[in-house]
């Protein structure tokens, strides 16, 4: 099995003698199947110390590996093919490892598929006893050994971390100074959270983890916690990550400053992106954080976005890649240079002077950092691709560039947006954009449709027609998932529209915080009843006994069933599900006498299924490794907050006006309108009560005491509030 190289490498293989059927070669997607491309990985990681992509194994023909590397060399025209030597470390070339596998494979076969047992097995140990948890963790009132307790000081211990790697300089986190930098969204949703712990009580800023973390963490901490995410928002925002013509962020940057990025662009990372610079907003109100809200907004909402679909959802990904220029031939056909990175992207100074004119070309310029020699360091271009060329970061403002050149700020506001259009401009009619990875990842898309039901509700007090948008978008690509990804009789969810390909546990998780994020914004209980079936459908398939839930159903395809928890580009599944969890059980034990749509007694089935017993269940199964390693698994560690302190469970009367509804929502909380005189607050066990001020702890300012009624002990708000 290879993945990348395979095709090239075993074509020119073939004229240089080996046997055309020596090799099967299989291109997978991991895309696709990440199931596959994890187990592999971590065999590589384990037998080299490193991973990464593209990933090449050697499979025995039950699946199994037998070695394996990254990036290996492929041939060109040019090349000189030299045999491997026997024993050689360095075999070269893909084609020297090609031979190298050939004639281990047929002078030591059995020798080498009792390697490959032994590595197997050594992986299954692995997974059990290390990173996956699947052997040492017993679930919660079972007559075993309990399961190590997780207290909130491992907030402490993760931020600890954070702070230790931090660039206080550029903003972001990065254990050496020259490894690449990502923007980890869920490290950045983590530390929002802790700093609106502190935050001035406020409608917006009700994301916050409650008490008593802030008396664990602290004042000074909480405050760090939310100066490091809001400088690296900024950061990412002015920089080179960022496409400053059109929409969203690029991958990651080589570069500690984040100006000379990776060109491809990820739809799931500008997902959580959207989530993370809505909560910067909330914290701060910096008019440049909702510039890139809207920015993003229409990244996702635009007809002309190049990752909108049509008929609902988003496509997963923009390359990195494409030709420099296009021209057109006597026949149509098109002629371009060979596909270079960042080519769609790049500028030189002559070609600002050429697009914008000797008197505009200066000032915008100056405003995002071109240089006539190019602004790519030398030490990062070493092949001199990037030689004159530039990447657009915001280097200069708009008052500094008013007192350089002399003119007003109004005047340089108006030179800035109109030179910025002429370059879009020529980006899109001079220049061939970069290729569209068009499937429609039914994981990816829950995300984006909770980011955007998150921004409707940013936006709704500050643009009503943006707010819109995002729920208009998010709602039709729900629906769309439903028809065309999700199977009404089976509950199974697929991967991609059309595909065979079943859903994992991360198309389940994240699906099933879109629709709590959906019957959060618009209380359609269609949306919840469709959470609820996706949750029974995980809890059918992919649970372990052991507690937490694998990363797919079981399958003949898999030598290895891993139960993944860490956050990497995206969220932990199992932690996400382990939210999920706690709110479904808010949801489903009080309804507020409201109508549903699931008849009674399928009501009561869904209480029985136990959700916190099952999140609890989560967390034990992580709990070694969460200890050990806080700061991997941060999504977990809002759920060890939400479980332990408890959702706070509130019914409000059914004529409460939306404005009054959304101040009571927050993370943490679950609202719904019922058939209540006044707000209530339910506990556990399911008693409820008139909510009280105290109940909340971030209630309003003084400002809006009276929209939501005054006096300890009283009820905050009543049906009178129509």
């Amino acid at each position: 099995m290879v993945e990348g190289k395979s095709e090239l490498g075993l074509q020119n293989a073939l004229a240089n003698s080996l046997s055309p059927y020596s090799f099967i070669p299989i291109k997978l997607d991991r895309e696709s199947r990440p199931d596959l491309d994890d187990i592999y990985m971590s065999y590589v990681t384990a037998t080299t110390g490193s991973g990464g992509w593209p990933l090449n194994v050697f499979l025995t023909p039950d699946l199994k590996p037998v070695f394996g590397g990254t990036y290996w060399p492929g041939p060109s025209p040019s090349t000189e093919f030299k045999r491997a030597v026997p024993g050689d470390d360095a075999p070269g070339t893909f084609v020297d490892i090609l031979h190298k596998m050939q004639e281990v494979w047929t002078t030591q076969r059995e020798k080498c598929m009792q390697t490959s047992a032994d590595i197997t097995n050594q992986l299954l140990a692995f997974a059990a006893e290390g990173i996956h948890s699947q052997s040492s963790v017993q679930i919660r009132g079972t007559d075993s050994d309990p399961p190590e307790p997780l207290d909130l000081d491992l907030l402490d211990d993760a931020l600890d971390h954070f702070i230790s790697r931090y660039d206080a300089a550029h903003g972001g986190f990065t254990a050496s100074a020259n490894a690449p930098k990502f923007p980890t969204p869920s490290n950045l949703t983590f530390l929002l959270r802790i700093g609106a712990a502190i935050a001035q009580p406020s409608t917006h800023t009700r994301f916050g983890f409650f008490s008593p973390v802030p008396g664990i963490l602290g004042h000074s901490s909480c405050l760090k916690a939310a100066s490091m995410s809001l400088h690296t928002l900024l950061a990412m925002s002015r920089s080179g990550l960022r496409d400053h013509l059109a929409y969203g962020f690029h991958r990651y940057s080589v570069t500690a400053d984040w100006n000379l990025p990776h060109f491809e662009k990820m739809m799931y990372d500008n997902a959580q992106l959207l989530g993370c610079y809505c909560d910067a907003w909330a914290l701060g109100r910096d008019p440049e954080i909702l510039g890139t809200i809207y920015n993003l907004v229409e990244y996702f909402t635009n007809p002309d976005s190049p990752i909108v679909a049509t008929q609902g959802g988003w496509y997963a990904s923009e390359d990195a890649d494409s030709h420099p220029t296009v021209s057109k031939l006597a026949n149509g056909a098109s002629a371009s240079d060979d596909k270079k990175e960042g080519a769609y992207y790049v500028w030189t100074y002559k070609e600002l002077q050429t697009v914008l004119g000797e008197r505009d070309a200066p000032i915008v310029a100056r405003h995002f950092g071109v240089k006539p020699d190019g602004n790519v360091p030398a030490e990062h271009d070493m092949h001199d691709e990037f030689l004159t060329q530039n990447v657009l970061h915001i280097e200069a403002t708009p008052s500094v560039l008013a007192k350089e050149f002399g003119l007003s700020e109004d005047e340089i506001v108006r030179v800035i947006k109109s030179g910025r259009s002429k370059l879009l401009e020529h980006r899109k009619t001079k220049r061939e954009a970069p290729d569209v990875d068009t499937k429609i990842i039914a994981s990816w898309n829950g995300l984006a449709i909770s980011a955007l039901a998150r921004a409707a509700n940013t936006l709704v007090t500050i643009d009503k027609a943006r707010s819109r948008a995002c729920q208009e978008a998010a709602e039709k690509a729900a629906t769309f998932i439903r028809k065309e990804q999700y199977d009404e009789k089976t509950g199974k969810l697929y991967r991609t529209p059309g595909s065979k390909t079943a859903g994992f546990v991360d198309d389940y998780a994240y699906m099933i915080l879109a629709l709590l994020a959906l019957f959060d914004l618009t209380l359609a209980q269609p949306y919840l009843d469709w959470a609820v079936q996706l949750q029974r459908y995980l809890d059918d398939h992919f649970s372990s006994s052991t507690g937490g839930y694998f990363q797919a159903e079981e399958s003949g395809e898999q030598i290895i069933r891993l139960k993944p928890g860490t956050d990497n580009a995206m969220p932990s599944a199992n932690g996400i599900i382990c939210t999920n969890l706690l709110y479904l059980d808010s949801y489903c034990r009080h309804d507020g006498g409201a109508a549903s749509a699931l008849k009674k007694k399928e009501k009561e089935d869904r209480y029985e299924t136990n959700y916190v017993g099952k999140a609890r269940a989560v967390l034990d199964a992580f709990a070694v490794e969460i200890i050990q390693h806080p700061f991997l698994y941060v999504s977990l560690l809002s759920a060890v907050v939400m479980e332990q302190v408890g959702v706070k469970t509130l019914i409000a009367p059914m004529p409460m006006r939306d404005s009054q509804l959304r101040r009571l929502k927050g993370w943490g909380r679950t609202v719904v309108k019922g058939l209540v005189p006044e707000v209530m607050i339910c506990t556990s066990d399911g008693v409820c009560r008139p909510l009280k001020q105290s109940d909340l702890e971030d209630v309003d300012d003084d400002d809006d005491a009276d929209e939501f009624g005054t006096g300890k002990g009283k009820a905050v708000v009543g049906a009178a509030d129509t």
